[in-house]
């Protein structure tokens, strides 16, 4: 347990740190976000604020993990896959980052573009996993791989997308994304899977250390390269702890965040241009509801941490009640 508070607060050092350091950099070279004009009016006075802050999320992470692994006997194979997948997203993430920067256009990379280039890098990571085995996790029965293939791919192509897609609000992902990780890291040390659980815990602690200069008022946003990298990495670690379906539960707001979108899109061109909510996602609808920007929130973190302590309640439950 020391192992991981350890990791937690390292990770929430660095990334407190490099985030502030980064930050000086990004506003001497003018990278600013670029903000819809379809998006709350209200948003509008945040283009000036820095992004691509995520950068140093996603690097404090991949060092506290590596040079925690290699310290101690927790290092594997599971370990440097997640990694991998996690920068790898980030890349995406990076590039997609640059167009909007560059290009001042908010849509950035297209759509199909990313998918095609998110599916690639989770392919090659379930491979991965299904080829590099490590006796430090639980089995991938080849019997299984039917199911556990498929699903591992829509948990991390859709885990890394809702976090992006619920980076819209300041500290909205930062915060849910802290709790999740808590929420992963506390359950995977009690299952004894410390490799995972060293992970989870990098995670949560990056993603609060850049919450610091990430809440109301935002002085610097995560951008693509964070907010990809950040959902890749939770969703990887899931999978290679086989905990896709807590994962639901644990990302429940995230989970939501991305089916507001699904459901207004497809209600939108079934119905000819009528709407279910507002705006989605959903955080935008409440913002058009009425609510200020830091009761929604507080609210989804509020929502967040329940999902997030449920999910510790059944897996404790199912895990020493003996099912897989």
């Amino acid at each position: 347990m020391m192992l991981l508070v350890t990791v937690l607060l390292a990770s929430g050092l660095l990334s407190a740190l490099t985030t502030a350091v980064l930050l000086g950099q990004l506003r001497r070279r003018g990278v600013q976000q670029a903000v819809r004009d379809d998006g709350p009016e209200t948003h509008l006075q945040k283009s000036s604020t820095p992004t691509m802050g995520g950068l140093a999320v996603i690097l404090s992470i991949a060092v506290v993990v590596l040079l925690g692994g290699l310290a101690t006997d927790v290092a594997g194979l599971r370990l440097y896959l997640v990694v991998a997948a996690m920068l790898a997203y980030a890349l995406v993430g990076l590039y997609d980052d640059l167009s909007k920067t560059g290009t001042g256009n908010p849509t950035g990379w297209r759509a199909r573009y990313k998918i095609v280039a998110e599916t690639a890098a989770a392919i090659l990571f379930l491979v991965g996993l299904v080829l590099l085995r490590d006796d430090a996790g639980p089995a991938w029965h080849t019997e299984w791989l039917w199911l556990w293939v498929p699903l591992g791919l829509v948990a991390l192509v859709g885990g890394a997308n809702a976090v992006n897609l619920t980076d819209g609000l300041d500290g909205l992902a930062a915060g849910l994304t802290t709790l999740c990780g808590l929420a992963m890291a506390a359950l995977l040390a009690m299952r004894g899977d410390m490799q995972m659980a060293l992970v989870a815990a990098a995670i949560a602690g990056a993603a609060a250390g850049f919450l610091w200069l990430n809440a109301h008022p935002a002085r610097i946003f995560m951008g693509d390269v964070g907010s990809l990298g950040l959902g890749a990495a939770l969703a990887a670690v899931a999978v290679a702890a086989r905990m896709e379906l807590l994962f639901g539960l644990i990302a429940a707001v995230f989970v939501w965040e991305t089916l507001s979108v699904m459901i207004q899109v497809a209600y939108f061109r079934r119905t000819g241009g009528k709407r279910v909510f507002r705006m989605a996602p959903f955080h935008h609808h409440l913002e058009l509801y009425g609510w200020p920007e830091p009761t929604v929130v507080t609210r989804l973190w509020l929502v967040g941490a329940v999902c997030a302590l449920l999910g510790i309640l059944i897996g404790v439950a199912t895990w020493v009640g003996g099912a897989p």
